[in-house]
């Protein structure tokens, strides 16, 4: 497990360059734009620790990532290589120790049995079956920046349809996103993961953020929004995939956020916003977050990308 350095104060003298690695910890947390002003924390500022009872399993867990599988609940892993699954009513239903250095986790929206793992101490992403929980073996190398022990620390899933023409043609299905603790980019990476790699994989685009230390990320296809979690400055930004800022907040905490996911019900046009805290086996869900869902007809309408590679698939093509 990469030692995490303690939160600093930045001063307004600090500044980076967007693709700069700061060596001082003073400068970590850097506005790189005219960021969006955070706005306060949109519901009620007390949440539910749904995340208690994975303290029965391991005194020391440390949730450092988070994610939703409509069919089992929340996936949460620790920074000492374990995961957990949780329901919304705080039972734990399962549990195991793999090992390892867990920053983050997402699934894809079809792939039922798997999860993908942002494993900081690789810098890889790793895949875990959910039915045993347990690593089938398969890992991925991205080229990411690393300082110390900042580094790979949040991932999110976009599939295809989701994703802006000038992202590309996927390979296959859709793309990751991944978060630093180093700098304040995302990347993107196009990855088939039918077969696992031991060649370093290198990012097809990346999106400006207005602050380093990326400690979550989560991608909603309700919202079609990317929910950016940074650690130091205690913010979680909105965000599209082309990197309009949509909106920020405070955090409604100062604790070592490392994991986010929105749960929506569209019909009410609110979510569950839930943040793992690193501090502890914490995590804490908010209820009435607000959201604004994309409809129907929107759903259901394919990128040209996508179009491209099924008429080029086609039989008569």
């Amino acid at each position: 497990m990469l030692e995490k350095p303690t939160k600093t104060a930045v001063p307004a003298s600090c500044h980076t360059h967007l693709l700069t690695l700061v060596a001082a910890p003073v400068c970590l947390a850097i506005s790189l734009a005219s960021a969006v002003k955070a706005e306060a924390w949109p519901t009620a500022l007390s949440g539910t620790n749904i995340g208690s009872g994975i303290g029965s399993f391991n005194a020391g867990f440390e949730a450092s990532g988070l994610t939703y599988h409509p069919d089992r609940g929340y996936i949460v892993v620790g920074d000492d290589g374990d995961i957990a699954i949780v329901q919304p009513d705080a039972s734990i239903t399962a549990y195991q120790m793999l090992g390892g250095d867990f920053e983050g986790i997402t699934v894809k929206p079809h792939a039922a049995d798997l999860a993908y793992i942002a494993g900081e101490n690789l810098n890889a992403i790793l895949e875990v079956s959910l039915p045993e929980l347990s690593l089938t073996g398969k890992k991925w190398p991205l080229e990411l920046p690393q300082s110390g022990g900042l580094g790979f620390e949040g991932i999110a899933f976009v599939p295809a349809n989701y994703a802006p023409e000038s992202w590309g043609l996927s390979c296959c299905g859709g793309f990751f996103v991944a978060g630093t603790q180093a700098d304040a980019v995302l990347r993107v990476f196009d990855i088939d993961t039918s077969v696992g790699s031991d060649a370093m994989i290198s990012p097809v685009t990346t999106i400006a953020t207005d602050y380093s230390d990326v400690s979550g990320l989560h991608f909603s296809i309700e919202t079609r929004l990317l929910y950016v979690l940074h650690d130091a400055v205690n913010r979680l930004t909105e965000m599209t995939l082309l990197g309009t800022k949509m909106a920020q907040y405070a955090t409604p905490t100062s604790a070592a956020e490392e994991g986010i996911v929105i749960v929506p019900d569209c019909s009410l046009g609110t979510a569950a916003a839930s943040l793992a805290d690193d501090g502890g086996p914490t995590i804490l869900r908010y209820g009435d977050y607000p959201i604004t869902c994309e409809t129907d007809t929107q759903d259901a309408q394919l990128s040209p990308a996508v179009l491209w590679l099924l008429i080029r698939g086609s039989p008569d093509s």
